[in-house]
């Protein structure tokens, strides 16, 4: 009796929560983050300094978490808030529009932009699942591997967009059913390949970028491109092996054409026609400006570089600012300046190491202090965007490094590569709610299945942090 009732309490709730998430419900949501607002400010164990700082983050993150407002929006919300509570001043606020970090991203965006338009992309995943698609394991290494690589230089979310009709025309063409076990592995080969290739570059996505800005702005530290990648690539290697383990256990046992497939595939490569100019330029545009990155990424700039190619990309006539215009989402870049002012705010104030030794005050080793922070934010972006579990955490994260005496810069990584393990909710990133929105990747097989490639991607993480890095000169944990 108590569990029939404690079922329909549940449903009941989810059905009150379902009501209040709709956009013409929005008021709801906005009214309870008024109510965090006000709450914080009463607290009297608080010093007042810190209140209305620590107000304004709780608001942001609450909005950010919930995905109240769109990401951009909720930006603008803590511009207003920030010189509106008195912590910062207008000015002052205002000028982390000026971070290098913001120009870089939007340099990355502009380029990726001719890229996806000139047909490059396409070209080179057709090319890529005709050659190697000749057996469903390798099919299926094909679309994970070329999803992953391809993230190391456009966004996941761009990836994911170019790939899924690819993908979704060879799982047809190979005559698999919704929910079958082939199209469930050739999905989730395309979102977990794409996902994990963006964690080993500063070119995957909206969230390193950001963190490095964060760092910078901080300590007066960077890390360099390269760097970021060495870092980072032992636990992309391995992860992707696992990955490739775990989808071959889901398409056992299944037959598939995949004759007919790859006949479908070369037949729409030959339909692009030749390799045109404009694809050639890209193509040497886009090397030219990663080498740059490399090797002149400390000593001119990542975002002085970025705004190389992409002048060069519109002296040769590659870019389009009318498409430019179309791809770009120019409301991160509010989101950007917005996440950073709200770090230096809970920094000037004091308030986030207040923040910081109130929720780790219990732990006083650096591993397990390490080790929390990791879980924190894998399980974040399960409920909100990476991008915004980086700008919620990385003012606390770097705190805790201050007073511990822990490298900023493992910190920053330590916070901003796992924010990539979001396999499991469509609500964790573009990728999982992109495949599971085709209907051949059924929610629960979503969840169960990348449950065990966060964990596995969790601990080789920490495995790294712990003896990896002090190899390559990033101070251990």
């Amino acid at each position: 009796m108590q569990r029939q009732q404690g079922k329909t309490l549940l449903k009941q709730l989810r059905t009150v929560l379902h009501w209040s998430r709709k956009p013409q419900h929005r008021w709801i949501w906005c009214l309870i983050a008024a109510a965090i607002y006000g709450a914080i400010l009463a607290l009297p164990f608080l010093n007042s300094e810190v209140k209305p700082a620590l107000a304004v983050f709780a608001v942001a993150a609450f909005l950010w978490g919930t995905n109240t407002l769109p990401l951009a929006v909720t930006g603008i919300v803590v511009l207003f808030l920030i010189p509106a509570s008195g912590t910062l001043s207008p000015d002052r606020t205002y000028e982390f529009f000026g971070n290098r970090a913001v120009f870089f991203v939007l340099g990355a965006f502009i380029l990726a932009s001719p890229i996806m338009r000139s047909g490059l992309s396409t070209r080179l995943a057709l090319s890529v699942v005709a050659r190697f698609g000749r057996t469903q394991k390798s099919l299926i290494a094909a679309i994970l591997l070329l999803a992953a690589a391809m993230s190391f230089v456009l966004s996941t979310h761009a990836v994911v967009a170019m790939l899924f009709p690819v993908v979704l025309e060879v799982v047809q063409a190979a005559g698999a059913k919704p929910g079958g076990r082939f199209g469930v592995a050739a999905f989730l080969a395309l979102a977990w390949g794409s996902s994990i290739g963006g964690m080993g570059t500063l070119l995957g996505g909206a969230r390193a970028p950001l963190a490095l800005g964060l760092l910078q702005s901080t300590t007066g530290q960077s890390i360099s491109f390269v760097e970021w990648t060495a870092w980072s690539l032992p636990v992309v290697l391995i992860l992707l092996a696992l990955a490739y383990g775990l989808i071959l256990q889901i398409g056992q046992g299944t037959a598939v054409s995949l004759k007919v497939a790859r006949r479908f595939l070369e037949t729409r490569a030959k339909h692009l026609g030749p390799v045109s100019r404009r694809e050639v330029l890209t193509a040497l545009v886009t090397l030219l400006t990663i080498l740059l990155w490399i090797f002149r990424g400390e000593t001119w700039g990542l975002d002085t570089i970025a705004f190389f190619g992409v002048a060069l990309s519109f002296i040769l006539q590659v870019a389009d600012w009318r498409e430019v215009e179309e791809d770009v989402n120019w409301g991160i870049f509010v989101m950007y300046g917005s996440a950073i002012a709200l770090s230096a705010m809970l920094r000037e104030t004091g308030a986030a190491t207040a923040l910081a030794e109130t929720l780790v005050s219990w732990i006083h080793n650096p591993l397990l202090l390490f080790s929390a922070l990791v879980l924190l934010v894998i399980l974040l972006t399960e409920g909100m965007s990476n991008a915004a579990a980086v700008a919620v955490l990385m003012p606390i994260a770097l705190a805790l490094a201050t007073q511990y005496g822990l490298d900023p810069r493992a910190i920053t990584l330590g916070v901003t590569v796992p924010s990539g393990l979001a396999f499991m909710l469509p609500s964790s990133a573009p990728a999982i709610a992109i495949v599971v929105g085709s209907g051949y990747v059924p929610p629960f097989e979503a969840f169960h299945r990348g449950f065990w490639l966060k964990l596995g991607g969790f601990l080789l993480f920490l495995v790294m942090a712990q003896f990896y890095w002090p190899l390559v000169g990033l101070g251990g944990i």
